[in-house]
């Protein structure tokens, strides 16, 4: 019973984070919230992070509590937590060990208890605060977790409900006055939680901790110098034009230099639990800053926050001549990164310029090889990713195609079939040698006659399906367009010159509403056993929620930015 304690628990404080990270999604940009209501603009959890702890994540500013469950509430599908709930109850009749059983258990408890919550007063009946100030940092390599709540009391109750179902009794102990709760068994490393002073902390830490580690965690000892004092995210927020609702950062130096040269006494403590060494990097210190000088991170935060639309972006860090390779590998492509149709999906990578970059570090690596055993994987990956570029296909198709972009205009049935209508990009530097390539896979283009700005072409081929829309191409001197259920030769030949997105885009997709709808019809018709009915309404609510849905990879100045957004109806 002990050993499924320590999953319990943990499991128990993850059920409360869909709600604070659902309503932090709605958090609206700086210059929105000037407008309306009045917003907590201190930042209680910022005292809590060491100026150099190696990682942490936190929020400034919260906004008005019934605004941010109006949009958690709006943002659900209807009924979606009932079928998931419904399916782990059919279940667990079918499980025979225990700790799975427990968590199965669990899981339902923790799902019964948010089934509940209707109103923001139930949100609070449960101790539960929406849109709350939470952080997630390191006492060195030693993780903290907190989040502010409405009611502690009530919040002790409502984990105490869950536990108590799940047929749980965490052990407790004390600290300076402080109770908390143990949620492992006998170990080296123990996870714990604690609620104080209307916050919820879970940690990590050595089984035996002394008591002076226990107040650190606790937050009972404050850090001589905390990120509010350095207005580290604050800065951090300015740089990559983050809103103040989420924000935060991976040092890559610090997480090394704790590994090898422990100086937080969280770090030390850990290892000497767990009898481990820190890492002799005596001999790789040069390689350890080659590589932290030119990936230094990753940062991470929200460039949109409100009722409207929400955007999350992930950034990982490199120096400048990284970026300004990765720039060069950037195409133009024809609608790439428009959002066009109802669903698209895009790839601008200048092959070519690709193989000569892998070349060009894979030289450097080997010309001046990471000299420490730990990173000699480096070395041979390096050869390898280079011996894959260097291949015939990748040749023959890196001179002609340079990216593509891939439209969905419409979506529909026809005689127990599913159509699609829109268009295929094909950006190359040679555009008749892109068709010569292309020949060999469908023969008939080759007989088309194509050339650059000429007449849009029927394309008939045997290897089409039977109702397939009418298939046509045209070519410029930079692409070629095939157009499913577009036979106007002006039409065809406009989307040659369709407008291409300024971001630096690598890659970029997005779904609209009508796709999941269209979609959800589709697959009503289409027999199979991986979907169920419930799978298919929640991509018809998906469709009545979201206006569109769009991820991207761009080349930022601070390197590679990974990127998710969202548009509510």
């Amino acid at each position: 019973m002990k050993t499924n304690l320590s999953m319990a628990v943990s499991l128990a404080l993850l059920s409360t984070l869909p709600l604070s990270a659902c309503s932090e999604d709605n958090e609206p940009t700086v210059t929105a919230t000037e407008q309306e209501a009045p917003k907590t603009v201190t930042a209680p959890m910022l005292k809590y992070i060491p100026a150099d702890s190696p990682y942490f994540m936190a929020t400034r500013e919260t906004k008005p509590e019934q605004e941010a469950f109006d949009l958690y509430r709006r943002m659900q599908p209807m009924g979606s937590l009932d079928a998931d709930l419904d399916e782990l109850r059919e279940t667990l009749p079918d499980i025979e060990d225990e700790v799975q059983r427990s968590l199965m258990t669990l899981l339902i408890s923790m799902g019964e208890e948010l089934d509940s919550v209707e109103t923001l007063d139930d949100a609070h009946a449960l101790g539960l605060k929406m849109g709350p100030q939470a952080a997630l940092y390191g006492l060195g390599l030693m993780p903290v977790l907190r989040m502010e709540l409405h009611d502690e009391d009530a919040f002790r109750e409502t984990l105490q409900r869950i536990l108590t179902k799940a047929d749980l009794n965490p052990s407790t102990a004390t600290t300076n006055g402080t109770e908390y709760w143990v949620l492992t068994p006998e170990g080296p490393i123990k996870a714990i939680l604690a609620i104080d002073d209307q916050q919820l902390l879970v940690s990590m830490v050595p089984q035996d901790a002394s008591d002076d580690l226990l107040a650190q965690v606790l937050g009972k000892t404050l850090p001589e110098s905390n990120i509010d004092d350095t207005g580290a995210l604050a800065e951090l927020e300015q740089r990559h034009d983050f809103t103040p609702y989420g924000a935060g950062q991976i040092f890559s130096s610090r997480l090394f230099n704790e590994l090898s040269t422990p100086t937080h006494q969280g770090t030390q403590a850990l290892m000497e639990a767990v009898d481990a060494e820190p890492l002799d990097l005596s001999s790789c210190q040069a390689d350890i800053d080659r590589i932290t000088s030119r990936l230094p991170g990753l940062v991470m935060g929200m460039r949109e926050y409100n009722d409207e639309r929400m955007e999350m972006n992930l950034i990982l860090e490199t120096d400048e001549d990284i970026v300004s390779d990765l720039r060069a590998l950037t195409t133009q492509v024809p609608g790439f990164g428009s959002a066009g149709g109802m669903a698209s999906f895009g790839l601008g990578l200048d092959l070519p310029v690709l193989t000569q970059t892998i070349q060009k570090y894979a030289r450097e690596v080997r010309e001046n090889p990471f000299s420490c055993d730990e990173l000699q994987d480096l070395n041979s990956s390096w050869n390898e990713i280079n011996m894959t570029v260097n291949n015939p296909i990748t040749q023959m198709m890196g001179s002609s195609l340079s990216g593509f972009n891939a439209r969905i205009d419409s979506l529909a049935m026809k005689n127990g079939d599913p159509i699609a209508t829109g268009v295929l990009a094909l950006a190359s530097q040679n555009p008749m040698s892109l068709l010569s390539t292309a020949s060999t896979f469908l023969p008939e283009l080759g007989a088309l006659g194509l050339e650059p700005g000429g007449e849009a072409r029927k394309i008939k081929s045997t290897l089409l399906p039977p109702d397939m829309p009418t298939l046509y191409a045209a070519m410029s001197d930079t692409a070629i367009v095939l157009g499913a259920g577009i036979s106007d030769s002006a039409t065809l030949k406009e989307e040659l010159d369709a407008p291409v997105s300024e971001r630096d885009l690598l890659l970029h997709g997005h779904m609209s509403g009508e796709f999941y709808h269209s979609l959800a019809d589709v697959l009503e018709q289409v027999p199979t056993e991986e979907l169920t009915e419930s799978d298919i309404e929640m991509f018809k609510q998906y469709g009545d929620i979201y206006e569109s849905m769009e991820y991207w990879f761009r080349v930022d100045d601070a390197g590679v930015e990974m990127s998710f957004s969202l548009e509510l109806n």
